[in-house]
């Protein structure tokens, strides 16, 4: 045999015989383990679809909780109240976490001690991806439901110390029975005693002076003058009309908090997930950039973002889509909301929502409600699903205008 030759060692055919056992059987025990999961799935699928197929229909969709009348209960409000709750959830952690995202992965430090904080930053991302989501909603109850106490408690039917965006007027019955408003100067008070002509405004818009006249005086003919005027003496309520974008501190049980709060669920998610896409760019696309004159930001905006934009869409609709399944810290922050009949009016507004109405109806009493919660389930998993296929037909719309380029 020359130097150059090499010999291949016989194989005991004992061995051999053995390797290829083994591999059978861990491939036989991969796929028990598969089929396994994919069964259970099945199981509970159409368990949920049995169950809740029946009670399935466009009255259900559009309609509200009814305490002891799961017949005529619906999931609207709690449809609405998921939707607007994840509005808030994405924007408050998209733009965070895709901003992050960049930051960590094309603005790395030089500097040795922040490379480590830079480190540090990287893997408490990495372990938050993990922590339970109760741990949120506690955080959640803590920062922004009560705020530390920072800003004393919420009380109803009180004015918070802080809040903006809020409308006060005092509203009272004219001698032609209808109602307008007398803005408020004092929050303090909460009756206001007419005595003087005042200042008013209809509740359409409109300002005129609120005439006073004794209860033994003749009243004005004239119906417009008559909806002006008010007996002497006459009591006026107060109450507050609060738009949309009214805020008070602290947020308590409001859709703001619930927001904010899955917000940090997603967070890390959507952190790691912009930061694969990003990372999954070619470092030869960066390096034509900067070799072309473009400053680092000018090539992270003009060829890294648009190459990676498939990828953070995808992994931001799917954190999307795991925020609208999220029970645990929504019954930490808002509670377990389930008779609410209409929609969330203002950021401040309770909300329910369907993983809490899903959660109550499982457990109530009347087992009509039960049936209902299969049903709800069902609904849930469609509005999942359409969220998924959206990312998928995102991410293809975007890799193929990107392709183009």
């Amino acid at each position: 045999m020359s130097q150059g030759d090499y010999q291949v060692p016989a194989v005991d055919p004992r061995r051999a015989k053995n390797r290829h056992t083994i591999s059978a059987i861990f491939r036989v025990v991969c796929m028990l383990v598969a089929v396994q999961a994919v069964v259970i799935l099945i199981v509970l699928l159409t368990t949920v679809f049995v169950r809740g197929v029946d009670q399935l229909s466009w009255d259900f969709l559009t309609g509200v909780h009814r305490d002891d009348n799961p017949d005529g209960s619906g999931l609207w409000p709690a449809i609405i109240g998921s939707i607007v709750i994840c509005l808030i959830c994405g924007a408050a952690a998209l733009p965070i976490g895709i901003g992050t995202a960049i930051f960590l992965e094309e603005f790395k430090p030089r500097n040795k001690a922040l490379a480590v904080l830079h480190n540090l930053v990287q893997l408490n991302i990495t372990n938050l991806a993990g922590v339970p989501s109760i741990v949120y909603g506690i955080l959640g109850l803590t920062a922004f439901v009560y705020m530390f106490g920072l800003f004393g408690t919420y009380e109803a039917n009180k004015a918070a110390d802080l809040e903006f965006g809020a409308q006060r007027y005092y509203q009272v019955r004219t001698a032609a029975k209808t109602f307008v408003w007398i803005p408020v100067t004092d929050k303090t008070l909460r009756v206001l005693k007419i005595e003087e002509p005042i200042a008013a405004r209809y509740p359409d818009g409109g300002d005129f002076t609120l005439n006073v006249i004794d209860r033994g005086a003749t009243k004005p003919t004239d119906p417009t003058v008559l909806g002006q005027t008010v007996y002497r003496g006459s009591k006026a309520s107060i109450f507050a009309k609060h738009p949309w974008h009214y805020l008070r501190l602290p947020f308590h049980k409001s859709v703001l908090s619930a927001g904010l709060t899955l917000a940090l669920v997603v967070l890390p998610i959507v952190i790691i997930s912009s930061q694969e896409s990003i990372r999954a760019v070619p470092d030869t696309m960066r390096d034509a950039g900067l070799g072309l004159g473009c400053t680092r930001w000018q090539m992270v905006r003009t060829i890294v973002l648009p190459a990676s934009i498939p990828g953070i869409m995808t992994g931001a609709i799917l954190a999307m889509s795991r925020a609208v399944g999220e029970a645990a810290p929504l019954l930490a922050v808002m509670g377990g909301v389930v008779g609410k009949r209409n929609a969330p009016e203002n950021l401040m507004d309770n909300a329910a929502a369907m993983p809490i109405t899903i959660y109550n109806w499982a457990r109530d009493d009347n087992p009509g409600f039960w049936e209902l919660s299969a049903t709800a389930i069902i609904v849930l998993l469609c509005l999942l699903l359409t969220m998924n296929s959206i990312a998928i037909l995102l991410r293809y719309w975007a890799e193929k205008k990107f392709a183009s380029r």
